[in-house]
């Protein structure tokens, strides 16, 4: 059972999530949007409709909680808040981090991280650190609730950013909504450019999860948005929880074949093993 008001919360699935060992939930509130559609990746993909805000009663738990921990543990900021929506710094927990021997996944794309890129980079000697850019299309998508932190000419000067430090970052292309951001060839361009920067990963999910709520609030943007979409989103899924693109196939093989030529991380073991030793069998499929 996931309980919203807890600090941590443990993940159960060591192979996937990056690795982690505990979810930081460390905000209130939730990005606008998780009200319509989330990923397979997304840890904690609950949306309440409340704007992200800081919660000092779990930053407080989180310090005194980590520091019980005997052996080394991998903590997840992911982006449902990002930690960094409801903080313009993160420094103040990252020095409490660096009093132990604990990891640091962070799931972000907030220009906010800039600020922090000297004491993450420091961190990151001593301490197992892996940053996850989330990037959606080469330029804007069209619908209310993507804003510009969603793709990659918005941010690409955080990823130059990072690039020039020894900080093990990358990309998690997602979400892949079908007939809005699935083109093949545009894919394409945006693994070209990402590719440039020789991030230490990159991973894409191409599946979308929906609730009832979160359905009915995508088929209404839809409807008012994208009108022409809607009988085809309907003759293709109709009500079902778990989209797919219709360009898969497609999009599949253009990742593997591009990816192959570098020596970029792709598949989620390999992505684990970055920064932390997963310790589980050759993975048979990658998405």
């Amino acid at each position: 059972m996931i309980l919203n008001s807890s600090s941590l919360i443990r993940n159960r699935q060591k192979d996937k999530f990056f690795g982690i060992d505990y979810y930081a939930n460390l905000c209130h509130g939730s990005n606008d949007i998780y009200n319509y559609l989330s990923t397979p990746l997304d840890f904690f993909p609950l949306a309440n409709g409340k704007e992200p805000s800081k919660s000092k009663n779990r930053e407080e738990d989180f310090i005194k909680q980590i520091k019980l921990y005997d052996e080394p543990k991998i903590f997840g900021f992911f982006q449902n808040p990002d930690i960094y929506s409801c903080h313009e710094s993160i420094e103040y927990l990252i020095t409490h981090m660096e009093e132990t021997k604990h990891g640091l996944f962070i799931e972000t794309n907030s220009m906010n991280l800039l600020r922090d890129l000297d004491i993450l980079e420091k961190f990151s000697k001593n301490h197992p650190l892996l940053i996850g850019i989330p990037i959606a299309s080469v330029t804007k998508i069209d619908l209310t609730f993507f804003d510009d932190s969603h793709h990659f000419k918005a941010i690409e000067k955080l990823i130059k950013a990072l690039s020039k430090t020894s900080i093990k970052f990358g990309v998690i292309i997602k979400p892949v909504i079908p007939h809005i951001n699935d083109d093949v060839d545009e894919f394409k361009s945006l693994l070209d450019h990402l590719i440039g920067f020789e991030p230490s990963f990159i991973y894409p999910t191409f599946s979308l999860n929906f609730d009832s709520k979160k359905l009915n609030n995508f088929y209404t943007v839809i409807d008012k948005e994208k009108s022409n979409l809607k009988s085809i989103y309907f003759d293709l899924y109709g009500y079902k929880k778990s989209w797919q693109s219709p360009n898969i196939t497609d999009l599949k093989r253009q990742f593997i074949f591009n990816i192959k030529k570098t020596k970029i991380a792709y598949s989620m073991n390999q992505i684990i093993d970055l920064y932390k030793k997963s310790g589980h069998q050759e993975q048979i499929s990658l998405f």
